[in-house]
């Protein structure tokens, strides 16, 4: 489920500003509806994410804070739609910051979405998967064509391995 902030571009303002909207936009999914095998028998699983600004803009930071914020905000949105004993439910949790996808991906200023989301950074203005002067260094991420989130990212990596596949004369079999 996709939950809108009432107030859209406040809420994107504040983020701007560094600061988590009071009623943030978030997205919260429960794969586990769709493939059973991704929870233990008889258990669910919840993703709640929130979006946060990055490391580059927000460099001090106070990420526990944040997260804990984020993580209340999540609560008292499933609560308002009538599912609100998730809390108690709970029997593992992961939080991730940008701190923690830096460290653990590698991610470039923590930011999980790669490049800013301007005009001249949107589809297919984003960096394409070859270096225009090392024709044999190519890209796959979120931070290249065709865009952000896992699945737009895989593609990206199907384009590249399928350019350097070309490129080799390899069959793509």
């Amino acid at each position: 489920m996709l939950f809108l902030a009432e107030d859209y571009r406040g809420g994107f303002q504040a983020l701007q500003d560094g600061e988590l909207p009071e009623r943030p936009s978030l997205y919260v999914h429960a794969p586990a509806r769709l493939d059973a095998s991704l929870a233990p028998a008889g258990c669910d699983n919840l993703i709640g994410i929130v979006p946060v600004g990055n490391l580059d803009a927000y460099p001090d930071e106070d990420w526990q804070s944040v997260r804990d914020q984020a993580r209340e905000a999540i609560f008292k949105r499933l609560a308002s739609i009538g599912i609100g004993t998730v809390r108690e439910h709970i029997k593992l949790e992961v939080c991730y910051t940008p701190c923690s996808w830096r460290k653990r991906y590698n991610l470039f200023k923590g930011a999980t979405h790669g490049l800013s989301h301007t005009l001249t950074q949107l589809a297919y203005m984003r960096p394409h998967n070859r270096h225009a002067r090392y024709r044999n260094l190519y890209f796959a991420g979120a931070s290249t064509h065709p865009g952000t989130g896992v699945p737009t990212a895989l593609v990206s990596a199907r384009l590249a391995a399928e350019r350097i596949m070309d490129e080799l004369g390899m069959d793509q079999q």
